[in-house]
This record gives structure tokens, C-alpha cells and sequence, in this order.
């Protein structure tokens, strides 16, 4: 005898799901949920705080457990070790750190992610992370009328140094 199943009813859930744009349906999405919003407020030119936050809020309710930070280089060194200290205290651990490229070998800052779970990033997490550099770059290049930041960058390039030393040490 052949099982057969009713047809469930639609429901709100049942429409709203099939809007997702590929949630849900067991392919995964390289372009950041968000992204036409976050790209409309950089050409408005709304403040950077609030293109960056929203940068950050994407990639975390995307990837999922993860806590995503922009460091600026007006004193890395200091907001680093802040942001590492309070992450300890609440159970989160390096995940993923990414330069913002600026040009060449420069960079206008970095992207620290922190997860409770020791883990690295899978493929395509690795691609949404990227996207979000860019738009973070974006953004930075904006905010500063993409003006050469030579002697932001070159400081900054010297506190990377120090900062991967002390990640290396509070993983």
C-alpha cells in the first residue's frame, strides 16, 4: 500500500521561507545578506560607524556565532587588546582576523572575528568574510575621500605585527 501525504497548508512561515534567496534550500550564499543596503549608505555617505556596524552585523547573523569588530589604525595596539581581554572574559576566542586592503600592501584596518567555538572558517564562510572586507574598505575609502592614509597604514602594518603575537598567545 502506497503512503500518500496531504499537502501541508501554506503558511506565513512556508511563504516567507521561500523568499530567502537560497536559505534554506541547502545552497549556500556567497554575497552578504544585506550587501544593496550596506552600498546604498556608503554612497549617501552615512556615517562610518553605522556602514561598518552594519557590515559587521551581516557577516555575524550570516556566518552564525560570531562576533565581528572593524579596528581602525588610530591606536590598534590599544583597541586590540581591549577587545581581546573582554572577549576572553565572556568565553570568545579568535576566529578569523582579515586585513582591509588599502592598496598595494597597505591596509586601512582589520576585521577580528570571535567565535565561543574553536573552529576555522569554512569555504564559503571564507568568501562572505572577503565580501565584507571589501565592503569595509569600501566604506574606510569613502569615509576618507580615498585619500592616500600612507602614514595610518604604515603604523598600522607595524601593530599587525604585535597584534598576531598576542592573539597567538590568548588562543
Amino acid at each position: 500500500m502506497r503512503h500518500t501525504r496531504e499537502a501541508e497548508p501554506r503558511t506565513k512561515w512556508a511563504s516567507r521561507r521561500s523568499s530567502l534567496g537560497g536559505r534554506g534550500t541547502g545552497k549556500k550564499r556567497t554575497d552578504l545578506l544585506g550587501e544593496k543596503n550596506i552600498l546604498d549608505l556608503i554612497s549617501m555617505g552615512a556615517p562610518l560607524p553605522e556602514v561598518l556596524n552594519n557590515v559587521c552585523t551581516a557577516l555575524d547573523l550570516q556566518i552564525g556565532n560570531i562576533v565581528s569588530v572593524v579596528l581602525l589604525p588610530d591606536d590598534p595596539e590599544c583597541d586590540f587588546k581591549t577587545i581581546a581581554r573582554g572577549a576572553l572574559q565572556f568565553g570568545l576566542r579568535l576566529y578569523w582576523s582579515a586585513d582591509i586592503p588599502f592598496r598595494d600592501d597597505r591596509v586601512l584596518g582589520s576585521f577580528e572575528m570571535y567565535c565561543c567555538v574553536p573552529r576555522t572558517p569554512t569555504a564559503s564562510e571564507l568568501k562572505l568574510i572577503q565580501r565584507a572586507t571589501h565592503l569595509a574598505a569600501l566604506a574606510i575609502r569613502r569615509y576618507h575621500g580615498d585619500e592616500d592614509r600612507g602614514s595610518a597604514c604604515r603604523e598600522w602594518k607595524r601593530a599587525q605585527g604585535r597584534r598576531s603575537d598576542e592573539a597567538a598567545q590568548m588562543n
